[in-house]
C-alpha cells in the first residue's frame, strides 16, 4: 500500500509555536513531505504567516493583521521572540527541500501569493489551497500550473465528481467529514485525498489503512514514524 505524505501543520506545533520559523525548521529536520502553513494579507498588501485574523494567540500584542500596515506588523513578536513571518522569509528557508502547502486566508491574498512566488523565481514543489474557492481561482490565473485544492469541514460522495469537473485533483478534507466510500470516491475520479488534522496514531494507522494520500499533523515526527 501506498504510504501517504507526512504533512506537517503550521510546522511541528508539538515542538515549536504554531506557523514559526523554529516550527518549520524543526518540520524539516524530521524530515516531513510538506510543510503546511497559513498566509493573511496586511492592509498595504504584505502577505503574512498567521493563521488567525488577530496576533494575540500567538504573539505578544494584538493586532489585526488585514487591517494593519507592515510597518506595524513588523513590531511584533511571536510568543517565542521571532519576528511574524512573511512568505519570503518561508520560500527562502524551505528552499525546495521540501513541498509547500500554502493556505490562504485572507480575501484577495492568493493572486497576491501567486504573484510574489513567481517574482522570487521559487522552484520548489507547493501547493495553494484554501476554504475560499475564489482565492485558489485567482492564484491559479497567475500560475496556471500550481496544484490547487478545496479545504472542507464537510463534504459528501455526492460531491465528487462536480468537484473534478471544476479541475481539481487534490482535496483536503477534515478527519471528521472523511470515509473509507469519501476517499474511494475521490480516488475514482483521480483525485488526492489530504486528510486534517490527526494527532493520534490509531487514527493515522485507519486513515493509511483507507489509502488517505496525505495526512496533516500537529505532531509531524508521531506521524513520520507511524507512516515510516
Amino acid at each position: 500500500m501506498p504510504k501517504p505524505l507526512v504533512i506537517a501543520h503550521r510546522g511541528d506545533p508539538s515542538r515549536a509555536l504554531e506557523n514559526s520559523l523554529e516550527a518549520f525548521r524543526l518540520a524539516l529536520s524530521i524530515p516531513v513531505d510538506i510543510i503546511e502553513f497559513d498566509i493573511r494579507k496586511s492592509r498595504d498588501n504584505h502577505l503574512y504567516v498567521m493563521h488567525d485574523r488577530e496576533t494575540g494567540r500567538t504573539a505578544d500584542s494584538n493586532i489585526d493583521i488585514e487591517r494593519s500596515l507592515s510597518d506595524d506588523i513588523a513590531r511584533v513578536r511571536l510568543k517565542n521572540g521571532e519576528p511574524i513571518p512573511n512568505l519570503n522569509d518561508v520560500l527562502a528557508l524551505v528552499a525546495g527541500k521540501v513541498g509547500l502547502n500554502i493556505e490562504i486566508k485572507s480575501e484577495g491574498a492568493g493572486a497576491l501569493t501567486a504573484a510574489q512566488i513567481v517574482g522570487s523565481g521559487y522552484q520548489g514543489r507547493l501547493m495553494i489551497s484554501s476554504f475560499k474557492e475564489r482565492e485558489v481561482i485567482e492564484a491559479k490565473r497567475v500560475m496556471p500550473n500550481v496544484p490547487v485544492a478545496g479545504v472542507f469541514d464537510a463534504f459528501a460522495p455526492s460531491e465528487v465528481s462536480a468537484y473534478r469537473a471544476r479541475g481539481y485533483v487534490v482535496i483536503s478534507l477534515s478527519r471528521k467529514t472523511v470515509s473509507q466510500e469519501l476517499i474511494t470516491s475521490c480516488h475514482n475520479k483521480n483525485i488526492e485525498v489530504y486528510v486534517w488534522t490527526v494527532d493520534k496514531e490509531e487514527e493515522a494507522r485507519k486513515l493509511i489503512s483507507w489509502g488517505t494520500d496525505g495526512i496533516y499533523s500537529n505532531n509531524p515526527g508521531m506521524l513520520r514514524n507511524v507512516v515510516g
